[in-house]
């Protein structure tokens, strides 16, 4: 298994505003290169397809729980050869925020997905177990 610091060259996240800034901290403790929305008012304040365009300019992708919006963008962006760097879909009711295992779960599961990322460079989506 690639140490962290490795990992965090190969994938980089964006957190939606969706998700706590905290499990972005623990991750960066953890050598990743996470940023959330929760952090910066600009991103937090972008429209969904805004989120998407501005995380793939800066290599990210795109955590959210939002499935039914982001799905949607995707499959229009494919119509029309627009590209990102990734679409994660959480489960609010298997990462709920006012859970006691939150956002520990959220942070375990990201880092396992980093340790195997999805095969691909662009335009890939990913269900978090």
């Amino acid at each position: 298994m690639a140490a962290p610091a490795e990992l965090a060259r190969r994938v980089r996240l964006l957190l939606d505003a969706h998700h706590s800034r905290r499990a972005a901290e623990r991750l960066r403790a953890d050598g990743y290169d996470v940023t959330a929305a929760a952090e910066d008012p600009v991103l937090a304040s972008l429209p969904d397809d805004e989120l998407l365009r501005a995380a793939s300019r800066s290599g990210r992708a795109v955590v959210t729980e939002n499935a039914r919006d982001f799905d949607r963008i995707v499959r229009n962006w494919a119509a029309t050869g627009e590209h990102h760097c990734g679409v994660i879909f959480t489960s609010p009711r298997r990462y709920h925020r006012g859970s006691e295992s939150y956002p520990a779960n959220l942070v375990s599961a990201l880092a396992a997905l980093m340790a195997a990322p999805p095969s691909g460079e662009l335009d890939w989506v990913y269900w978090l177990a």
